[in-house]
């Protein structure tokens, strides 16, 4: 999502929450969906640049418990990786 600008849009919230209802929709079907790296790193850029147009330290402190779920999903990821957790 680095091709966004640095004001966070409605129009790239709204396209946000389509594809978490996606992601979310499979599990209503009767599929487990697994954190998916791409729409948490999509979620933690959208955070990471509210935050930084603000003074509010929870603001902040949402942003980076954002960062910290994407790194954990990456980690688990890369721990599932063949030759991974090395």
């Amino acid at each position: 999502m680095s091709d966004h600008s640095a004001r966070v849009s409605i129009r790239e919230i709204t396209a946000f929450m389509d594809a978490v209802r996606a992601h979310r929709t499979a599990a209503f079907n009767g599929y487990r969906p697994r954190p998916d790296a791409a729409l948490l790193a999509w979620k933690s850029s959208i955070l990471d640049r509210i935050a930084d147009q603000s003074t509010d330290a929870e603001t902040r402190a949402v942003a980076d418990e954002a960062r910290a779920e994407l790194a954990a999903v990456r980690a688990a990821d890369e721990a599932e990786q063949p030759g991974g957790g090395r």
